[in-house]
């Protein structure tokens, strides 16, 4: 029996079962974590998000590349990097944003604090360590500590939009390269 088959059916069980003893619209309730609305997600903000929503990464860890995002409904989530920051974005574009914030990588010290992502700078392609993509993005908050980033490690400047823009363009690449890689097996 192809997967496909076996799922569709295990589903159609599982559906009629709940609907014969009364549970339809309860029996997958219980998977999903209740949405807990955060007031103030910049407030220990490692402690209370410490793993990416995307990949798991321990965002300590990458404390230096790591988004946090504060949807519209108040629920926040934190993120490891602008590429998993951008799928996340994608997959929750109806939620609607109130916030999205990126770490300050001209900042020196550990970890490196928060700034709104709308008004940074970000490096796009310098020699800096990529997270989560084969090219780097940082933000910065200061345009002169992007500029001065950039003399040492090289890129480009860009904007949010751009950095966006950028990560999923790795997303279409590697999709790509993966379903080529697929149809040739």
């Amino acid at each position: 029996m192809k997967r496909r088959t076996l799922l569709k059916s295990t589903g159609l069980a599982i559906t009629s079962l709940a609907a014969m003893n009364g549970l339809s619209g309860q029996v997958f309730a219980a998977d999903k974590p209740a949405i807990k609305p955060d007031t103030a997600p910049l407030s220990d903000e490692l402690d209370k998000y410490p793993r990416c929503v995307i990949c798991n990464m321990d965002r300590r860890k990458f404390h230096f590349s790591r988004h946090l995002l504060h949807y519209a409904d108040s629920h926040a989530e934190g993120t490891c990097s602008i590429n998993c920051a951008s799928e996340a974005m994608l997959r929750e574009r109806k939620r609607g944003f109130k916030a999205i914030y990126a770490a300050d990588f001209g900042v020196a010290g550990e970890p490196k604090p928060l700034t709104e992502a709308s008004s940074a700078t970000y490096l796009i392609g310098s020699s800096l360590r990529a997270v989560m993509s084969p090219v780097s993005k940082y933000a910065f908050a200061q345009r002169s500590a992007a500029e001065a980033a950039m003399s040492d490690a090289g890129g480009q400047l860009a904007s949010f939009e751009q950095a966006v823009a950028a990560s999923l363009e790795d997303y279409s690449r590697m999709l790509t390269q993966k379903y080529a890689k697929d149809r040739e097996s």
